[in-house]
C-alpha cells in the first residue's frame, strides 16, 4: 500500500480578518454628533488621555536619564529596552499633546474652545446631575476649561511666539509630534525634561477637573495613585532614576479644585505659569 500526505492549509485567520475588514468597512455617512455630545466625548478623551500620559512621562524620564544603575535586561537588549521606551513614551506624551490641544475641528481643543455658552451650560447641567455638585461650580469649571482651551489649543508655529510658558511648551511638544516621523532621534527638537514636566502636569490637572465632574464614582486620589504608580513602576525598570514624582509635594486633587475656585484668570495664571512652581519642577 502507498502512503499519502495530505496537507490541509489553515484559512480561518484569512476569513476572520475578511469578515472584520467588511464588517468595519463604512457604507453609510458617519454618525453625527450634536455640540454637546461632542463636548462630553472630547472632555472624556482628555481625562483618558492625561490619565495615559502621566506615567508615559515617568518612563521618559527613567530611560533618558544618565546613570551607572545596571538596568534589569543586561547587555545589548537592555541598550535596545531602554531606547525603545525612550522613543515610546515620549511620542505617548507629545500625541497626547497633540490630541489635546489640537487646532483643528472636530473633538479638539479648539472646537471645545468655541462652544456656545448654550452648550457650556447643558454640559454644566450633566456634569452637577452626575456628580450631585452644584451648577454654579460645574459653570466655573467649564469655564476655566474654555479659558484655557482658548489660549493654548493653537498651531505650533503660534504657540511658540505667545508669552505664556505652557503655550510655548505645548507649541514644542506639538511641533515633535508632528515632526517626529522625519527624524527618529529625540536630539533634534528643542524640548526640555521641565517642557515636559511642566506640560504633564497641566494635562492632570485638567484631567483631574474633568473626572471629579464626570467620573465621581473613582476616588478623588485617582490622579495621585497613577502618580505614584508610575514613578514606581519606572524605578523598577531604571533603578538609577530621580526618585521624583510630580506632585509629591501637593494634592492633584486641591490643586485641580482651586483653578476654577479661584476664578478663570487666576487659576489660568496658576496654570501657564506657576505650575512649575507648585510642584518644585523649575
Amino acid at each position: 500500500m502507498q502512503a499519502k500526505l495530505k496537507i490541509t492549509v489553515d484559512r480561518s485567520a484569512e476569513r476572520i480578518l475578511a469578515n472584520r475588514s467588511d464588517r468595519l468597512t463604512p457604507r453609510d455617512a458617519p454618525m453625527q454628533l450634536t455640540p454637546y455630545e461632542r463636548s462630553i466625548h472630547f472632555l472624556r478623551g482628555v481625562h483618558s488621555r492625561a490619565a495615559i500620559a502621566l506615567p508615559a512621562f515617568y518612563l521618559f524620564l527613567g530611560a533618558s536619564a544618565e546613570s551607572k544603575e545596571p538596568y534589569p535586561i543586561e547587555g545589548y537588549p537592555g541598550v535596545v529596552f531602554k531606547h525603545v521606551i525612550e522613543h515610546s513614551s515620549i511620542s505617548t506624551v507629545s500625541l497626547s499633546c497633540r490630541k489635546i490641544f489640537d487646532h483643528r475641528a472636530g473633538l479638539t481643543g479648539a472646537s471645545f474652545a468655541k462652544s456656545p455658552d448654550v452648550v457650556v451650560a447643558k454640559v454644566a447641567e450633566h456634569w452637577a446631575t452626575k456628580s450631585s455638585r452644584p451648577l454654579e461650580d460645574a459653570m466655573a469649571a467649564l469655564e476655566f476649561l474654555r479659558s484655557i482651551f482658548r489660549e493654548c489649543a493653537k498651531a505650533d508655529s503660534t504657540l511658540l511666539k505667545e508669552s505664556t510658558a505652557l503655550s510655548r511648551r505645548i507649541g514644542l511638544l506639538k511641533q515633535y509630534a508632528n515632526r517626529s516621523a522625519a527624524h527618529l532621534s529625540l536630539e533634534d527638537y528643542e524640548f526640555s525634561l521641565l517642557d515636559c514636566a511642566h506640560l504633564v502636569a497641566a494635562m492632570t490637572v485638567i484631567g483631574e477637573i474633568i473626572r471629579s465632574f464626570d467620573d465621581p464614582m473613582s476616588q478623588s486620589d485617582y490622579f495621585d495613585e497613577i502618580d505614584n504608580a508610575g514613578l514606581r513602576a519606572a524605578i523598577h525598570l531604571f533603578p538609577g532614576m530621580p526618585n521624583l514624582r510630580l506632585f509629591r509635594s501637593i494634592s492633584i486633587e486641591t490643586q485641580s479644585r482651586l483653578c476654577w475656585e479661584w476664578g478663570s484668570d487666576r487659576g489660568r495664571h496658576m496654570l501657564l505659569e506657576e505650575l512649575p512652581y507648585a510642584i518644585g519642577w523649575f
